[in-house]
């Protein structure tokens, strides 16, 4: 990754999202809780998507997941992210293989996930922060028991 952005958008890692007025909750819990945009279509840059969700563990921001769908969408989120982030490494942790696709764009405090299915033409992104995302698998195994 070339320019770590340490959150995203404006909204830097570790921050409580609550005190965020143009976010609502939308999944309140315990220990994890989701939040959107009150006013503004999902978006990734200038980009519409299906949904754009923040999460907070223990009231820190520490990932934000959205959803898109359609080739021509892949495309322009595919250029969105090479642009900001930096071109697909296609070494270790990326693979193109038959309709699937998988990227990962790694910065000292960021981590950026992309997959996206042909069939279907769904995409999942994932960016979330290095040091705070750790706690869901924390947290998840710790509830399985």
């Amino acid at each position: 990754m070339g320019n770590d952005p340490r959150g995203f958008g404006d909204l830097r890692w570790g921050i409580s999202l609550a005190e965020i007025p143009e976010l609502s909750l939308i999944e309140p819990g315990e220990r994890f809780k989701a939040y959107t945009f009150k006013n503004a279509p999902p978006q990734l840059g200038n980009i519409k998507v299906e949904s754009v969700k923040f999460h907070a563990i223990d009231d820190q921001f520490a990932r934000v997941t959205i959803r898109y769908q359609g080739e021509e969408t892949h495309k322009l989120v595919m250029n969105y992210l090479e642009s900001t982030f930096g071109k697909v490494d296609l070494g270790r942790g990326s693979m193109i293989r038959g309709l699937n696709q998988q990227y990962t764009w790694r910065g000292t405090e960021t981590e950026v996930d992309l997959s996206y299915r042909g069939l279907g033409e769904r995409g999942f992104i994932t960016v979330e922060s290095r040091v705070l995302s750790p706690a869901y698998m924390d947290i998840l195994s710790e509830h399985s028991h």
